[in-house]
């Protein structure tokens, strides 16, 4: 180190991986840690409308994503039931025993 310099301070790393998703429950119990605290000190209030409007967006996106999944399989179930319906119930499908020069 040179002479006169200050050393940097260290900065923390941000977690790469949070040790439990960050779902609407996990935002839920946190809000419920934050009312006891508002309870007691009004200057907590903002975390708690933050938590607040957190919680909100994280139940529409798992509305929104359960919806998703829903429609999903229900497509897939639809094309599945055509596959097996066309294949063995047209007269389109071929013959297992017919060779191609009779065809």
């Amino acid at each position: 180190m040179l002479i006169g310099m200050t050393p940097m301070p260290r900065i923390p790393r941000p977690c790469a991986h949070p040790a439990q998703p960050v779902d609407a429950a996990r935002i839920e119990a946190a809000l419920v840690k934050v009312a006891t605290l508002v309870a007691n000190d009004p200057s907590f209030a903002p975390v708690f409308e933050r938590l607040e409007a957190e919680l909100a967006a994280a139940v529409k996106k798992e509305k929104r994503l359960s919806e998703a999944q829903r429609r999903a399989r229900a497509l897939l179930a639809q094309k599945a039931m055509r596959a097996t319906s066309s294949a063995t119930c047209s007269s389109d499908a071929p013959l297992p025993y017919r060779s191609r020069s009779s065809r």
